[in-house]
């Protein structure tokens, strides 16, 4: 498989990677690692251009901000509601002279383990910082022009890069999200996958992302509900048969199928236009309303606490599997972002005894080399069905545009 950089413009065909910043863990016993995406596509990148993304040093400033630098001159900065401690400025020193594409996994080797929704400020804002000190390698490496942009959702501080990459003499765009929200509170992931909104858009119009079959990168993921059980970790392949691109998903299923590793495959995932995330939105604050007047009438210790957990629990895990995406934009990308027409989603799905072993998702080097050569070879594939993709990508565009959904999930933002 031949790789490097091109100096093409625009590819023929797309691949999207991103890394939701605290998105480790949901309702019903969900959870993952969220920086699988953003870490197979930087695998990918190092292919064609070597990328020193060891980590030279991380220091804190003012006990707010922690910048991370690498061996190959990126840097990253984020910072944490409540700072952080000299003992957590101590711990992340463990980072220097680690080599890990994924930093939700390398936030977990400093931390142990990572929380969104504010419950872990600090890890999520470490995690942050490595992601923008490897995507600065990245931009500091490139031999040709790239197409940069800051995140601009609401309260969000992730970053877009892109550019075009030779897989087999064939150009393919690719574009590496970071999905953060300011002070490590998030994630606000209505920028993930192939949503073409804001910044998101314009770098999308720029590399022609808008209009070529892609190919979507997501994590690795514990799923409770999977029937029947895995017996093996596997490869996931995932679209919607009446909504997504259907030839990126069988390219994506011909490669997964070929590199020996088991494969699950489903057709009929991420459905649109429902009411799914708003009905769990109301649910959880059903529940927190609940806890909230039964705290108010507990008069013990015990009972306070109890209910207090309880409520904790509700913050760190179960409300992430509402708090990620705004209902304008799950209602046309459903929970991977994929907007209509445009591609496929390719992860890992792990087995309960990885689950409960390891109870905060990790990526292993073997993982994501696997995951990036069922990429390449998917890719090639795409481009061979290149023309009969793009009737997908024209046929199932939606009229809704990425500006319009911008303003949309601003006007609610105002208060």
């Amino acid at each position: 498989m031949e790789l490097r950089p091109s100096a093409c413009q625009k590819g023929m065909i797309g691949i999207a990677g991103h890394v939701g910043v605290g998105h480790a863990f949901s309702h019903s016993g969900f959870f993952q690692e969220d920086s699988g995406g953003f870490a197979v596509l930087l695998t990918l990148l190092d292919r064609a251009c070597p990328l020193d993304i060891e980590i030279a040093s991380v220091r804190v400033l003012d006990g707010e901000h922690v910048v991370v630098t690498t061996r190959g001159g990126g840097t990253g900065s984020a910072w944490a509601l409540h700072g952080f401690t000299p003992y957590e400025e101590s711990l992340m020193q463990q980072a220097v002279r680690q080599r890990c594409a994924a930093p939700q996994t390398l936030a977990s080797l400093i931390f142990g383990r990572v929380y969104g929704q504010g419950a872990g400020t600090q890890a999520c804002a470490f995690c942050l910082a490595a992601a923008k000190a490897m995507l600065d390698t990245v931009r500091t490496a490139w031999p040709y022009t790239l197409a940069s942009a800051p995140e601009d959702m609401p309260n969000s501080c992730g970053e877009y890069l892109g550019g075009v990459i030779d897989i087999n003499g064939i150009p393919a765009s690719w574009l590496l999200t970071i999905n953060a929200t300011c002070g490590g509170i998030g994630p606000n992931e209505d920028a993930e996958g192939c949503v073409p909104i804001g910044n998101k858009a314009q770098i999308m119009r720029a590399l022609d992302m808008e209009n070529t079959p892609l190919l979507v990168l997501e994590g690795k993921a514990y799923m409770p509900t999977q029937e029947p059980p895995l017996a093996h970790n596997a490869l996931f392949v995932r679209w919607n048969g009446e909504y997504d691109n259907p030839v990126s998903g069988q390219c994506y299923e011909r490669a997964a199928r070929e590199s020996g590793y088991p494969v699950l495959v489903q057709s009929n995932t991420y459905p649109r236009m429902g009411t799914s995330l708003s009905e769990e939105t109301q649910h959880l604050g059903q529940r927190i309303v609940s806890l909230g007047e039964a705290y108010g009438k507990a008069e013990t210790a015990a009972e306070k606490i109890e209910l207090m957990a309880e409520l904790a629990t509700l913050c760190s895990h179960d409300a992430g599997g509402s708090i990620f995406m705004s209902d304008a934009v799950h209602r046309y990308a459903g929970n991977g972002g994929l907007w209509p027409g445009l591609g496929a989603m390719l992860s890992l799905i792990v087995t309960e005894e990885e689950a409960r072993t390891w109870k905060s998702l990790r990526l292993t080097q073997e993982e994501l080399d696997m995951l990036t050569d069922v990429l390449a070879r998917a890719a090639s594939y795409l481009y061979e069905r290149r023309e009969e993709a793009l009737a997908f990508v024209s046929e199932r565009r939606p009229r809704i545009t990425g500006e319009d959904l911008l303003r949309m999930i601003s006007r609610r933002c105002v208060r």
